[in-house]
């Protein structure tokens, strides 16, 4: 994982990112190393910039390898494009890449389809003892089937509600389906644990198939940001993307921020990517972790408080019709309505009130703070994970830039796996310059 913050006014853009990247083990533990790159120059010519977060590969190919690519092949009127447009742009170069291969596509499907196996089993898992329990007299194998055919069609339930991803709009289960039932009946074996009948490898791939044209929350996936100013901009945008794989030929994405500066409105925000934690407790009074956690005590505790002190007083509630409500009923009922009441009327509020300060301030920097606060709030993640028991998912050195309209992009800070002084023939073959000693000689000639 990684934390990465875009501080925005009308002079320009600041950008940081840490540089710890994760990489997942086999045998459970993660690897972290505290040398990726993660920002980007994205034009030669023009004052755009790129951040990656999340998976730093795709299909294979490190995102590294295709933001420098696209760098050196600007799109076609490129000086006229505004950010949202150099996005679509870099998406469309991605899906014409040479990592979009068949065998590559496959492969990540396949991914996929044992992911939501591995799913499906730990879903099951957690019934399986207590539903055996109760049918004691039932043949186990038979409870295992039943209990994935359930599970599978309220997931499929569940993803039919969801909307489409936009990038996939147009494409339905129909167009789809063939592909998967292809690759779900290759890796047939060890799939499931038990031999499915038609209807049930059926089910699955119906629920693999919803899953890839709905579902983008996965570890596999990445967050690209493109920042700075397009060629008509007075002042800077920001577009964010989340992206994590290829589905009938088409990208599988969808937009998370679309951030454009104007004259009146909003002047000013800082944007945290990837671990927000730190940064929403700081800039909004909060985070989601508590928000979620709180919601949580309130629809347990007055849910339980209605209906053990309705049983100590011995009441009954009774509707109209003279039909009765058990008090657990009608206590997670109110639970659930005053939890609401408490994310929508207090939460809102409060973390509306903490953004409008800050948005505020800076609106007004100038662009050395800025560049100052990027840089400090991944500072401070980097730090509170260090005194958690974090396994230093964010850390290493901390790149920041700065994107004008008259400088265009420039490095703050940034680390490099190479001094320039012990390379002058990189130096010669990228830029035309001499070092100090080859310029002395030179001048002694």
């Amino acid at each position: 994982m990684t934390t990465e913050i875009a501080v925005i006014n009308r002079l320009g853009v600041a950008l940081a990112a840490d540089s710890a990247v994760t990489i997942p083990g086999y045998d459970g533990g993660d690897k972290v190393f505290n040398t990726g790159d993660k920002l980007f120059e994205l034009s030669e010519l023009y004052p755009v910039a790129l951040m990656v977060n999340g998976s730093m590969d795709f299909l294979g190919v490190p995102w590294e390898i295709i933001a420098k690519e696209f760098r050196c092949t600007p799109p076609k009127d490129a000086a006229k494009l505004s950010i949202e447009q150099w996005m679509v742009s870099f998406l469309a170069f991605v899906a014409d890449h040479p990592t979009v291969k068949p065998d590559d596509v496959s492969r990540w499907q396949d991914g996929l389809i044992r992911e939501e196996a591995e799913g499906l089993s730990e879903l099951v898992r957690d019934r399986l003892e207590e539903v055996a329990a109760q049918d004691g007299n039932q043949n186990l194998q038979h409870i295992l089937q039943a209990l994935y055919t359930e599970t599978m069609k309220a997931r499929i339930e569940y993803f039919v509600q969801e909307p489409t991803l936009s990038s996939l709009e147009g494409l339905a289960e129909k167009d789809v389906i063939p592909t998967v039932r292809s690759l779900v009946g290759e890796l047939e074996d060890g799939v499931l644990p038990f031999e499915p009948n038609d209807d049930q490898r059926e089910m699955f791939s119906r629920l693999v198939t919803q899953r890839l044209l709905k579902d983008l929350d996965r570890l596999t996936a990445t967050g690209l940001i493109i920042c700075g100013f397009g060629g008509k901009d007075l002042f800077p945008s920001l577009c964010a993307v989340d992206i994590d794989g290829h589905v009938a030929q088409k990208l599988r994405y969808r937009q998370s921020h679309n951030v454009t500066i104007e004259r009146g409105g909003d002047t000013g925000a800082a944007i945290s990517f990837a671990q927000t934690d730190v940064v929403d407790r700081l800039l909004r009074g909060t985070d989601n972790r508590f928000i979620d956690e709180a919601r949580k005590f309130i629809e347990e505790n007055v849910s339980q408080s209605l209906a053990a002190n309705f049983a100590r007083l011995n009441l009954r509630i009774v509707k109209s019709d003279d039909t009765e409500i058990s008090a657990k009923d009608m206590g997670g009922h109110l639970g659930n309505l005053i939890a609401l009441q408490f994310e929508t009327k207090f939460v809102r509020k409060l973390t509306k009130e903490f953004e409008r300060k800050f948005k505020e301030t800076i609106a007004l920097m100038p662009k050395q703070d800025l560049i100052e606060l990027a840089e400090a709030l991944v500072s401070i993640t980097a730090i509170e994970r260090k005194a958690s028991d974090d396994a230093g998912t964010v850390g290493g050195p901390i790149d920041v830039a700065l994107i004008t309209r008259s400088e265009g992009f420039v490095w703050i800070k940034r680390k490099h796996h190479f001094n320039a002084e012990l390379n002058p023939r990189y130096m010669w073959r990228r830029f035309g310059l001499l070092t100090k000693e080859e310029s002395n000689g030179q001048a002694q000639s």
